[in-house]
């Protein structure tokens, strides 16, 4: 019973790795599972045909990522919610260790891992941590908390500012992969800046993107073999 919330804009090469991160897992979850994509470019449309991925494609866009993040969650239909940006991934057994989580641990809050898997420039670089560990909220959480800030720190504001009673997953097997570098836009690294600052920054360096652009979801690295034969060593006696 769990929603993928991709938030997207203007990184269409990224977003079909994440989408293809969701697909390669999602048997055995189809009845259980959603993957909500919100795009929030004037002008594009992106389309793909699926029964269990949803795109949502918006004319004005968010004024920051936090009121995109609030009205994205509005979206979802299931009781869990996990934030995956578009230029992040699932780890190769997400979809498995969060339902087997939601079900234990019903009247949490959030729902989240100790670290996630690090990959810089597609190389792996092993476990780390963030704010963004792989979250899952519940949708009443998301409802008792109110109005998201217009600003950024929006991650971290929701989830350690808001009193939630959170569980954290110790288990070696987490559910995120964080991805640094690729050339693109990080808007962590763009320091203490306005939201309209942010904004447009993004627009200076994103590739330009028109049209009707059907996804072709395909990853172009091998991300998960790195992570899977990192859990078989540490599990060897």
């Amino acid at each position: 019973m769990i929603s993928i919330l991709t938030l997207t804009y203007k990184r269409k090469e990224l977003l079909e790795e994440a989408v293809q991160s969701y697909l390669l897992q999602i048997e055995g979850h189809e009845e259980t599972t959603e993957m909500v994509i919100i795009n929030d470019v004037d002008g594009v449309e992106y389309v793909y045909n699926h029964p269990n991925i949803r795109i949502i494609n918006l004319r004005e866009r968010f004024s920051s990522v936090g009121k995109k993040l609030e009205w994205g969650f509005k979206q979802c239909k299931y009781p869990w919610i996990y934030r995956l940006d578009d230029d992040d991934l699932l780890s190769p057994y997400a979809l498995d260790e969060l339902s087997v989580r939601v079900k234990e641990h019903p009247n949490k809050d959030i729902i989240r891992d100790i670290g996630h898997y690090v990959f810089t420039h597609n190389k792996y670089k092993g476990i780390h941590g963030s704010v963004n560990n792989g979250n899952c909220y519940s949708s009443n959480f998301i409802k008792r908390v109110g109005p998201f800030i217009d600003a950024q720190g929006e991650d971290s504001w929701l989830t350690f500012d808001n009193k939630a009673d959170t569980y954290v997953s110790r288990t070696d097997k987490y559910t995120m992969i964080y991805r640094w570098g690729m050339g693109v836009y990080h808007i962590s690294a763009m320091g203490d800046i306005s939201s309209k600052e942010v904004n447009e920054w993004t627009d200076r360096i994103s590739d330009t993107e028109m049209g009707t652009i059907e996804l072709v979801p395909n990853f172009k690295n091998d991300y998960w073999s790195p992570i899977l034969n990192d859990l078989k060593e540490d599990t060897t006696p």
